[in-house]
């Protein structure tokens, strides 16, 4: 599972960005990616507007799906290496990119008809803030969306012991659970999406370690939480 460091540090990501892509053509990447889809479609699927703000987009894996989707996108990347790769990623596809921090967006009040925040809270210095300035771009009856790793998954567990040895990103970032994203924003989300509960040495068939970390009870490695604008 990929993800990338948006905060203090962005050019740990200058020789990783090149080889990012990489992992989701992996047999588990690929599989994992498709799961993390999928949720994020259910968390979509009754919502209106089609512009999106995707803050700390990476290389635009997510942005390039969502135009695929029919959306419009602009892609918020710190990182000039990922930013650069990400350009690359999405060549010929409607994607705007910008340089910008997820605690400081510069766009007006109500630019965009939802927001999108996936596993970006964990590498921003201000989470509360990052949250405050995706809201604050949202049209009224707009949403928020924020994709998570769950700190309490077997992946989280994997993602510390790679903290421990000080490998960048995980040495600065911060996993999360529901309840620090809940009480950041200040109300409980109005849906949830899980997603990913096979351990991360799963081998194939992926499809029945998924179906038996559910069963064994793994916390998911995603969750996705909807919050909508309201007045």
């Amino acid at each position: 599972m990929q993800t990338r460091y948006v905060d203090t540090g962005v050019e740990a990501f200058t020789a990783a960005a090149s080889a990012y892509e990489a992992w989701f053509a992996s047999p588990l990447g690929a599989f994992v990616d498709e799961l993390e889809k999928q949720a994020l479609a259910r968390i979509l699927q009754d919502v209106g507007g089609a512009s999106i703000l995707e803050i700390g987009a990476g290389t635009g894996h997510m942005s390039a799906w969502l135009t695929g989707r029919g959306y419009q996108v602009l892609a918020v990347e710190p990182s000039a290496a990922m930013r650069e790769e990400g350009r690359r990623q999405t060549d010929g596809l409607p994607i705007r990119w910008c340089d910008a921090r997820a605690e400081s967006l510069p766009f007006d009040e109500a630019s965009f008809d939802g927001a999108l925040l996936f596993t970006t809270l964990e590498f921003v210095h201000d989470p509360v803030r990052a949250l405050q300035e995706a809201m604050r771009v949202t049209r009224l009856e707009g949403w928020v969306t924020v994709g998570f790793l769950h700190a309490l998954s077997p992946w989280a567990a994997l993602y510390r012991h790679r903290a421990d040895r000080g490998e960048m990103p995980w040495a600065a970032a911060q996993l999360l659970t529901r309840e620090d994203i809940e009480r950041w924003m200040g109300d409980p989300a109005e849906q949830s999406e899980t997603a990913v509960h096979l351990a991360p040495q799963a081998v194939a068939p992926f499809d029945e370690a998924e179906r038996a970390g559910k069963r064994a009870g793994n916390c998911p490695a995603i969750e996705i939480l909807r919050w909508s604008k309201h007045p």
